[in-house]
């Protein structure tokens, strides 16, 4: 071992010296002088002050040579404008962009569309109910029995909505409240029954769709962004259905409610698939562990 490469002959050091220099000239200056500190390093811990040049070339080759990190290319404007309107593996997407406890972001761009969406796995982990590294890859690990479970979280919802009305229909006033202004008093009405349908379509097709997408032989991810999509429209097409029975009556909490509704049921089905998956994974190890 060497405290530095001049304690070397002049063709030894000479070998290193080349060395260092070609790996140093194939990184990115802000990392140059770190990785050749190391290999500096590296070097002297396997060398002596006798080592030949054999010795020494030897030695370079058991390091080998760093790579150079090659710059991802620009991406265009217009596709980063436009990354949110791709309709390919948009249910993938929103499955990646609603729940990623790896990155420690609470928003991020949205899945669909433009602007930011809230990313519900860093919520919980910062809530402390699940851990950032909880599954190798979120959802592929869930098994079928909880996705049905978790498509049951719109078909519940729609059968809520049918029954409201089916109970509640013939009490309720010929016009109902169809918007809200920021004080939550009604601004604008529609008919009872343009509002019944509305209402129903907004929580059945969500339903049936999620109940399709669980018996689906599609990836966990795509699965998990449906049944996260599908269950938070169904919750907000429920709180719709239950603030027009309400009246006319300012409440300021409306907006806010469908707010809730809406990340709740997203964030509540994505959290009951992720831990799982989580459960699942833990079993598969503790199997293998045994055998």
């Amino acid at each position: 071992m060497i405290s530095r490469l001049t304690e070397l002959s002049p063709d030894a050091r000479s070998v290193a010296e080349e060395y260092l220099d070609a790996a140093g000239a194939a990184l990115d200056p802000e990392l140059r002088d770190a990785v050749v500190a190391d290999l500096t390093s590296y070097l002297c811990e396997r060398l002596r002050p006798d080592s030949t040049a054999a010795e020494v070339r030897a030695v370079v080759a058991s390091a080998g040579t760093p790579e150079a990190e090659q710059p991802s290319p620009p991406r265009r404007v217009w596709k980063q404008l436009l990354a949110g309107f791709n309709p390919r593996n948009a249910a993938a997407r929103v499955a990646e962009t609603w729940w990623n406890p790896a990155d420690e972001r609470l928003f991020v761009p949205r899945a669909i569309g433009w602007g930011f969406d809230l990313n519900f796995g860093a919520l919980a982990v910062r809530l402390g109910l699940i851990e950032p590294d909880a599954e190798a890859e979120p959802f592929t690990s869930t098994p079928n029995a909880a996705f049905a479970t978790a498509a049951m979280v719109p078909a519940a919802l729609a059968a809520a909505t049918v029954l409201h009305y089916g109970v509640r229909g013939r009490g309720l006033p010929d016009r109902l409240p169809s918007h809200w202004d920021v004080a939550g008093a009604p601004d604008r009405w529609v008919s009872k029954r343009r509002a019944a349908v509305t209402d129903l379509a907004v929580t059945i097709v969500p339903a049936a769709i999620a109940v399709a997408t669980a018996r689906s032989s599609r990836s966990g991810p795509r699965r998990a962004g449906v049944l996260a999509a599908t269950s938070s429209i169904a919750a907000t097409g429920a709180t719709v259905t239950v603030l027009r029975s309400l009246g006319d009556r300012p409440r300021i909490w409306v907006g806010p409610a469908l707010v809730v509704a809406f990340a709740g049921a997203a964030g509540g089905v994505l959290l009951g698939l992720a831990r799982s998956g989580r459960a699942a994974e833990i079993r598969a190890d503790l199997s293998v562990e045994q055998q």
